[in-house]
């Protein structure tokens, strides 16, 4: 078959396994709720700022990482449980090679990704949409801004979403793949690395920023994206005589996060295919 013929057969192959897994829409349902309750205060008292385009400043920031924690959860789950349930195995047997079933599996990283991130964007946009007066409107509603913010949180899921399917096929065990990857983005990057990295190797503490998990964080930011938006806040903070926000060159994070995901998607091919099923 030809190869956009292949991507077809593999992507539909995963979209109908993907989607009799009561997991993938449990998990997505429930974000959405989580998401759509969040936001509902705001909706209902009808809170000054809860409007477009004001709305994209809290819809992109630090607290996109809960999405990045379901979406992993998801995934792993999905990917894990090809190796217990044999189901790697029977579809090798049924005609797929393992680099086309490897291949197939890695679209659930997109698939599960763009699911979560459509959920965290729409609900809030939609309830701001509605509260807008159009007619009052002095910009556009969804500025250019809004889909940087969205590339980048779409790059950021990419590269911490590689890392948690690169131990699906590694471990082959949900409960152990969902444990490192937490153990890893808690304890480790955040508690354990730092102090041995400063007292061991201090002049590489700086590079800390790079790892999977930091590296995400100035990829959510609206503020980076949106120069109007750095303006206000740094004149705000200014007002209130707080220290300014920094300014992050974005261009470090997008290539490492790049990297990340390449490399994890790399790892997990070159593992995958050196192990029998």
């Amino acid at each position: 078959m030809k190869g956009g013929r292949v991507f077809g057969v593999l992507l539909r192959n995963e979209w109908f396994k993907a989607r009799k897994r009561i997991v993938l829409w449990m998990a997505l349902g429930f974000y959405a709720l989580v998401t759509f309750m969040d936001n509902a205060y705001s909706f209902f008292e009808r809170s000054e700022g809860f409007r477009l385009p004001d709305i994209w400043a809290s819809v992109f920031g630090d607290d996109s990482a809960m999405l990045f924690i379901f979406a992993a959860i998801t995934l792993i789950l999905l990917t894990a449980t090809e190796f217990s349930w044999r189901t790697a195995r029977q579809n090798v047997i049924d005609g797929l090679s393992k680099s086309q079933w490897f291949w197939g599996k890695s679209l659930l990283l997109p698939m599960v990704g763009l699911g979560f991130i459509a959920a965290h964007t729409l609900i809030p946009g939609v309830l701001a949409l509605i509260r807008t007066d159009m007619g009052a409107a002095e910009s556009s509603l969804v500025p250019l801004s809004v889909f940087q913010a969205a590339g980048g949180l779409t790059l950021a899921f990419l590269s911490v979403g590689a890392f948690a399917f690169f131990l699906s096929l590694a471990i082959r065990k949900t409960g152990a793949a969902l444990a490192v990857w937490f153990l890893w983005i808690g304890a480790i990057e955040f508690g354990m690395l730092p102090p041995l990295v400063q007292r061991f190797l201090p002049a590489y503490s700086d590079r800390l920023e790079y790892l999977p998990w930091r590296n995400v964080f100035p990829l959510l930011e609206f503020r980076y994206y949106d120069a109007p938006a750095f303006e206000r806040m740094t004149a705000a903070a200014e007002a209130a005589g707080r220290s300014a926000p920094e300014a992050v060159e974005l261009g470090s994070h997008v290539i490492m996060a790049t990297l990340w995901t390449v490399l994890f998607i790399g790892g997990a091919f070159i593992w995958f295919r050196r192990r029998d099923l």
